[in-house]
């Protein structure tokens, strides 16, 4: 699948941060990659590269292929995809794909929801910040072992509860990008939120219209407006 690629930086001065990756952008404020612009982490704008556009159920990664870069979305969303099932879902200035297998390749496919551009942070190019800053070594350590940590979903309780927290995580991590609001985008087909939540997408679309129903949520053509949080979370 072909796709532009656009280096950030200039080969005669390879760490010097250009318009493609700085304070300017959207999401410099919340961008996990510099923690929302500390200056000790700065130099991450970089090595950044853009790639795309990639358009729905395109593959930005696939199982096999050699780990060389870690990503985050830049306009649009994504969607990682493992074993015949959705693992997770990636909103703009989240960083992912740090932690890999010992084989050093991807086993899972990173696959984009709607059109969407990303930011490629180099693995080369990361490891050799890495040496040369402590502060950037330590936070990609620590970005690493939480994507170690973190399940791929929750499958605990009700569908209704699943659906709930599921909207509510989005909600929380919109918020983190977007500052202060209720709406909730859902850009994924209700078969994707089944997949990821353990569940058939017409048990997610009866789940919603329940959660509509009890005034928690209105229902818009490209997502959900929160209307009541606790009763989400009840």
């Amino acid at each position: 699948m072909p796709y532009a690629q656009v280096a950030c930086v200039s080969p005669a001065a390879p760490r010097r941060p250009n318009v493609c990756c700085n304070a300017s952008c959207r999401h410099a404020s919340a961008c996990e990659a510099t923690r929302g612009g500390d200056t000790r982490l700065l130099d991450m704008r970089s090595v950044v590269e853009r790639v795309g556009p990639f358009s729905e159920g395109d593959r930005l990664v696939q199982p096999g292929a050699p780990h060389r870069a870690a990503f985050t979305v830049l306009t649009g969303f994504a969607k990682t995809v493992g074993d015949g099932r959705v693992l997770a879902f990636h909103l703009p200035g989240e960083l992912f794909a740090l932690d890999i297998a010992r084989s050093h390749t991807h086993d899972v496919s990173v696959v984009a929801v709607g059109k969407t551009w990303f930011c490629r942070f180099p693995k080369d190019a990361t490891d050799e910040l890495s040496d040369d800053n402590a502060d950037i070594a330590q936070h990609l350590r620590h970005l690493r072992r939480r994507e170690r940590r973190s399940a791929p979903h929750a499958v605990d309780g009700s569908a209704l509860q699943r659906v709930g927290g599921f909207l509510l995580d989005l909600l929380r991590r919109r918020r983190t990008i977007e500052g202060p609001g209720q709406f909730v985008p859902l850009p994924m087909s209700r078969e994707d939120i089944g997949s990821y939540l353990g569940m058939s997408s017409a048990t997610v679309t009866r789940m919603l219209a329940k959660l509509r129903a009890g005034g928690s949520i209105a229902i818009r053509s490209d997502g959900v407006e929160v209307i009541d949080e606790m009763a989400l979370l009840a």
